[in-house]
C-alpha cells in the first residue's frame, strides 16, 4: 500500500509513499519538505487516520493545512509534537511508540529528523549522539513495520568540509534507516524544484519529476 501525496511525487514514487517502512525528503531550505509533509498529513486524514507530526523546526502551520486541505478543518485529526531540544526529541519519539500502539495512526512524520541533533552534537559527545539518533530512527522503523503505516522524515544538508559538496545530515545513519530517499533541489528559475529518488527498495535511483509549490500545496511544474 502507499499513501498518495501529490500528482508529482505520486508518479515519482509508483502511487505515493510506501507504507511499512521510513521514507525521507531531504535537501536544502524552501525547497518543499514541509509541503510535502503537510500534502501527506492531510491525505492520511482523508483516509480515515490519524496523524502524528513531530515539528522540530516551528514550521507546522495550521492555517497552511486547512489551505491544502481546501477549507477543511484536518487539524483534529493531526496529533502535533513540538520538541525543542534534542532531549525532548528523543522524549517525543518514545511517546510515539506508544501513542501509535492506542490510536488510529496512519501516518507519522518528523520534520524535520536532524536540526536538533545538529545542534546538539559535539567531539565530546559525539558517540552518544550518534547512537541516540539510531535509536530514534530504530524506533520509528520499528513503528512502520509493526503497524504498517508510512513513517516521513525530512532532512537537512550540510556543506561537506572536504568535499565541498552538500550532503545529508546524519548521513550514514539515516542512509541506513531510511528505505526510500528522495533528494529535492531547486533548479533553473524561481519556484522550479526538482525530486530524484537516491535510494528505494523498489524503484529506480535517479528518476526525478520537477514541481511547483502553489496555495493548494504541490503540481507539476508549468514554467
Amino acid at each position: 500500500m502507499r499513501l498518495s501525496v501529490c500528482t508529482p511525487i505520486d508518479r515519482l514514487l509508483g502511487g505515493g509513499v510506501e507504507d511499512g517502512c521510513v521514507t525521507n525528503f531531504f535537501g536544502p531550505p524552501a525547497v518543499g519538505k514541509s509541503q510535502i509533509s503537510m500534502l501527506s498529513a492531510v491525505s492520511a486524514v482523508g483516509r480515515g487516520k490519524k496523524v502524528l507530526f513531530i515539528d522540530t523546526e516551528g514550521g507546522f502551520s495550521v492555517e497552511r493545512l486547512n489551505q491544502i486541505a481546501d477549507g477543511g478543518k484536518v487539524g483534529k485529526k493531526i496529533i502535533l509534537l513540538e520538541p525543542k531540544t534534542w532531549e525532548e526529541q528523543m522524549e517525543a519519539v518514545k511517546k510515539a511508540e506508544v501513542i501509535s500502539r492506542k490510536r488510529d495512526i496512519g501516518l507519522i512524520i518528523v520534520d524535520s529528523i536532524a536540526a536538533l541533533w545538529r545542534v546538539h552534537i559535539e567531539e565530546k559527545n559525539a558517540k552518544t549522539a550518534i547512537r541516540e539518533l539510531a535509536t530514534q530512527l530504530s524506533v520509528l522503523s520499528k513503528i512502520a513495520r509493526t503497524n504498517k503505516i508510512p513513517v516521513i522524515i525530512t532532512n537537512q544538508v550540510y556543506e561537506n568540509p572536504k568535499t565541498g559538496r552538500l550532503e545529508m545530515s546524519g548521513s550514514s545513519i539515516v542512509k541506513w534507516w531510511s528505505k526510500n530517499i528522495i533528494e529535492l533541489f531547486h533548479v533553473g528559475k524561481p519556484g522550479r524544484r526538482l525530486a530524484v529518488i537516491k535510494k528505494a527498495r523498489s524503484l529506480p535511483e535517479e528518476r526525478g519529476v520537477e514541481f511547483e509549490i502553489y496555495s493548494k500545496g504541490i503540481r507539476d511544474y508549468k514554467g
